[in-house]
C-alpha cells in the first residue's frame, strides 16, 4: 500500500497547482485573451509554457452539474454534483533524461449525491460518468516505457482499466456510465472492475505492429476493494484509492486494435475495431443453486452459493464515421457499437451491448459542438430470473423475474469558448435494476425513470 501522506500530499499539490491563479499577472505577450485561450486559467505567467518546456504539463477540469428524475425511480429528486480532476503528465526524456519514460498521476475531488443510488433504485446503468461517493481520492499513478520508437510500451502501476480497453471514442461524449466502463463488466466484476472512480494495480503491454494493427495485454488484481463492510460499496472501502492490493487474484485482459484511414489526410472514412477478452483466475458466485445444489431461493437452502474457479468475458468495439463534413478534420456523423457477452450461471448480466451516433459540429459555424444519441442494453441472467421463480414457488419471495435494464440518452456539447462546455441531457430508464422492486411493495417494480439534468465543464 502506497504511503496515504505522500499520497495525499502530491494530490493536494496537484489541485491546488491546477486551480490557482498566479500571483503574477498574464504574460503582457499572450496572443489570446480570456474567451480565446484554451484554459479558463490561461498560462499562468509562463509558468505552464515553462513547466511544458521541461517536459511536464498540468491539466484540470471542473465538471458541476445539476439533475434530477422527472418521473419514476424511488422518489422524484432534484440533486447537485461535481468532479474535480487533475492529471499531470511527464515526458521523462525532457525532464531527466530518461529515454522512452512518462510518468502520470490523476486525481480527483468528488462531491454531491448521487441519484442513481439514491433515488433510482440502484439502476445498473447510473446516469451520470461522474456520479460516485464523495471524497478527494487517487485514480491513477503508473510509470511508462517505450522502446523501438515507441512500437512497443510498457506502463505498470495504479492503472484504470477503463481507459485502457473497451474503449469508444464516440461513445465517450455520452453521459451515462454505461457508456463508459460498460455496464457487463461493472455489475460482474468484484468491486465493478476497474472503472471510475476506482483503479487497479497491474500492468499493460502494447505493441503497434503496423499502423492499423495493435496488440494489448494487460494483467490487474481482480479485485480493487475486497471485502462486504460499508454495505458492499467498494468506493467507501478504498475511499482514498490508496489501498493498492495486490494479493487478490488476477484477471487478464487481452485485445486487439484494427483501425483504418486513421491519418488525418486518408481519402477515405476512419473506422476502428476492437475484440478483445478477460479472465479472472478467482472464485465467481452462481445465481441460483448454494453448495447443497439447493436453489437459493428455497427456504430449505443454506444461504451459501455455489462458486466457480474462474470467470471471463469476450467483447467487442466498433467506431466508425459515416459522413464526414467537406474540409473538416473530424467532423461529420459517425456511430459506435459495443458489446459484452459472459457466462450466464456466474454473472447478473450476462449479454450487454450499447450503440448510438455521434455528429461533431452540426450545425454551420459550431464545428466543436456535439449532438449524440445512444442506447445501452443489458439482459439479467436467466439463472437469476430462474432463481426468482424459486422464490415464488416456495413462498420465499414474491418479486418478479430479473429481466432487462435499459437506458436512452440523448445529449448535445454546446462550447460557449475553448475552456467552457455547457451540456443539456435528457435520458430515460428502462426496469431500474433489471426490474427490482420497490423496497416497502415487493410485488411493484421500481418504476421507469425520465432524468433530465445540465452539466458546465471548465477546462481549467
Amino acid at each position: 500500500m502506497m504511503p496515504r501522506p505522500l499520497t495525499l500530499s502530491l494530490l493536494s499539490g496537484c489541485l491546488a497547482l491546477a486551480v490557482a491563479l498566479p500571483a503574477v499577472a498574464e504574460d503582457a505577450a499572450e496572443e489570446k485573451g480570456l474567451w480565446e485561450r484554451e484554459t479558463l486559467t490561461g498560462e499562468w505567467g509562463g509558468l505552464r509554457t515553462d513547466l511544458a518546456d521541461k517536459g511536464i504539463k498540468v491539466t484540470a477540469t471542473y465538471t458541476a452539474e445539476t439533475l434530477g428524475n422527472v418521473s419514476g425511480g424511488l422518489r422524484r429528486r432534484a440533486i447537485a454534483e461535481s468532479l474535480l480532476q487533475v492529471d499531470v503528465d511527464a515526458d521523462l526524456e525532457k525532464a531527466v533524461g530518461w529515454k522512452g519514460g512518462l510518468f502520470h498521476v490523476t486525481g480527483f475531488h468528488i462531491d454531491g449525491r448521487q441519484l442513481s443510488a439514491n433515488f433510482l433504485g440502484a439502476n445498473l446503468m447510473t446516469v451520470r460518468d461522474i456520479e460516485a461517493a464523495p471524497a478527494t481520492r487517487l485514480y491513477s499513478l503508473w510509470l511508462q516505457q517505450s522502446i523501438l520508437d515507441d512500437m512497443v510500451s510498457l506502463r505498470a502501476g495504479q492503472i484504470p482499466m477503463q481507459e485502457e480497453f473497451f474503449v469508444s471514442t464516440n461513445a465517450a461524449y455520452l453521459m451515462n456510465g454505461a457508456f463508459g466502463w460498460p455496464v457487463g463488466f461493472s455489475a460482474n466484476m468484484p468491486s465493478g472492475g476497474s472503472g471510475y472512480p476506482v483503479a487497479n494495480a497491474g500492468a499493460r503491454l502494447k505493441v503497434q505492429a503496423t499502423e492499423q494493427l495493435a496488440v494489448l495485454t494487460g494483467v490487474f488484481t481482480g479485485n480493487v476493494a475486497p471485502g462486504t463492510n460499508f454495505g458492499g460499496d467498494a468506493q467507501k472501502r478504498n475511499r482514498s484509492g490508496v489501498d493498492i492490493r495486490v494479493d487478490q487474484p488476477p484477471v487478464w485482459f487481452g485485445e486487439v486494435d484494427f483501425g483504418v484511414n486513421q491519418d488525418k489526410d486518408a481519402k477515405g472514412l476512419p473506422a476502428m475495431f476492437k475484440l478483445g477478452g478477460w479472465y479472472y483466475n478467482g472464485r465467481a458466485t452462481d445465481q441460483r443453486y448454494d453448495l447443497a445444489g439447493v436453489s437459493l431461493g428455497s427456504n430449505a437452502s443454506s444461504g451459501n452459493a455455489k462458486t466457480y474457479r474462474g470467470n471471463w468475458a469476450l467483447y467487442g468495439v466498433m467506431d466508425q464515421m459515416l459522413w464526414k463534413t467537406e474540409g473538416s478534420v473530424d467532423g461529420g456523423l459517425s456511430m459506435f457499437l459495443r458489446g459484452t457477452l459472459l457466462p450466464e450461471d456466474r454473472n447478473q448480466l450476462p449479454y450487454a451491448f450499447d450503440t448510438g451516433l455521434s455528429f461533431k459540429g452540426p450545425f454551420e459555424g459550431r464545428d466543436d459542438d456535439v449532438a449524440a444519441l445512444g442506447f445501452a442494453f443489458g439482459r439479467m441472467s436467466s439463472a437469476l430470473a430462474a432463481r426468482d421463480s424459486d422464490s415464488r414457488r416456495f413462498g420465499t419471495a414474491t418479486a418478479p423475474d430479473h429481466d432487462f435494464e435499459a437506458a436512452l440518452e440523448l445529449t448535445y456539447r454546446y462550447a460557449l469558448t475553448p475552456w467552457w462546455t455547457i451540456v443539456p441531457d435528457a435520458q430515460y430508464i428502462f426496469h431500474p435494476g433489471g426490474n427490482a422492486v420497490l423496497p416497502n411493495r415487493p410485488n411493484t417494480p421500481i418504476p421507469d425513470a425520465a432524468v433530465l439534468g445540465l452539466r458546465t465543464v471548465f477546462k481549467l
